[in-house]
């Protein structure tokens, strides 16, 4: 399929981006400029992670054992409402000594079973990575607590809550990620400027190399035909 007259071929524009490396390299280098600039000014956040499991007390028979097991899967939704609920909040938020509202607090906690098994997982994210680690182990004590108070049955304690993943301090910030945020600012340079040199060259709309003047040559012959 031979391209309509005055139509770029793609030996054009790559010989417009050889052309413009220096331009291309430039905004590369500026992007990447401006995310490490914009990484630095980000305040960073920490992630912390603690993890509790559910269990039913009760008989060991394996029937016992079967519906104690199934009772606590049921019961792992109910308390991952809890997780998040005002009560542990209030609690936590006394517990640590904060200075936010629970309704605040609580866009910093994420609570999620783990599919098919009794398990919590609580994460918190916070400006501070100590105070992520100590509101993380209060959300998980807290619960404990809790369910403790209110999830009584005639015979005691329907269901138990126990900590068996306290959480630790992290080691590095969960966002911003520099690396990341150098390679996007590199590609969008990349991008950008590829774009730019190619609007210039096209606009410009010169013959550079010599298979222009073949191809216009070419074509002025099949109209004369």
């Amino acid at each position: 399929m031979i391209a309509p007259a005055g139509v770029p071929t793609l030996k054009d524009y790559g010989r417009m981006l050889f052309a413009g490396w220096a331009l291309i390299l430039a905004a590369a280098v500026l992007s990447t400029g401006a995310a490490w600039l914009a990484t630095y000014f980000v305040e960073p956040s920490y992630t912390a992670s603690s993890r509790v499991f559910v269990t039913a007390p009760g008989p060991t028979s394996p029937k016992a054992s079967a519906e104690g097991n199934r009772s606590s899967l049921v019961r792992v939704e109910s308390y991952v409402e809890l997780a998040t609920g005002e009560q542990v909040l209030r609690r936590v938020i006394v517990s640590e000594g904060l200075t936010v509202e629970p309704a605040v607090l609580k866009k910093d906690i994420t609570v999620l079973p783990s599919p098919g098994s009794a398990l919590i997982g609580i994460s918190v994210v916070n400006a501070d990575a100590e105070q992520a680690r100590d509101i993380a182990n209060s959300v998980a004590v807290q619960l404990i607590k809790l369910v403790g108070e209110i999830d009584l049955g005639a015979n005691g304690v329907v269901s138990e809550v126990t900590l068996i993943d306290a959480a630790t301090t992290p080691s590095s910030a969960t966002t911003p990620v520099l690396t990341s945020n150098l390679v996007l600012g590199a590609g969008m340079g990349l991008l950008l400027g590829s774009v730019l040199v190619l609007a210039l060259g096209i606009a410009r709309d010169s013959i550079d190399h010599r298979d222009q003047i073949e191809d216009i040559v070419k074509q002025g012959a099949g109209e004369i035909r």
